[in-house]
């Protein structure tokens, strides 16, 4: 879902190239340029480029998970989540944790 640390988020939206407000037409139109795009550049070399199937594959469960209502909600209820849980993260400095040392284990803890 997201690749990366917080600043390099790697969404199914920026796997098609699309808005997360996108609506469904503009992500079925950037989903068939994307499948187009790969299908001409593999029949234009004489090689088949490495990963074309793979790509193939990732734009086709992007597209799986995005072109469907349901799902594209569950996935934006996630992707918020995630992203929530990132920049609380971030606030958290090594200061504000305290150390309990048993020997051999040294744990972090966060209040």
């Amino acid at each position: 879902m997201l690749s990366g640390d917080t600043s390099i988020l790697k969404t199914h939206y920026d796997i098609l190239g699309v808005k997360e407000d996108a609506c469904l037409e503009e992500i079925r139109t950037s989903y068939r340029s994307a499948i187009l795009n790969k299908m001409q550049k593999a029949t234009e070399t004489s090689y088949p480029e490495h990963g074309t199937g793979d790509r193939f594959l990732e734009i086709q469960r992007v597209w799986e998970l995005l072109g469907n209502i349901q799902s594209r909600g569950v996935y934006d209820t996630k992707l918020r989540a995630l992203r929530q849980d990132a920049i609380g993260a971030e606030d958290v400095t090594f200061e504000d944790l305290t150390i309990e040392d048993a020997g051999d284990v040294v744990e972090f803890l966060y209040q």
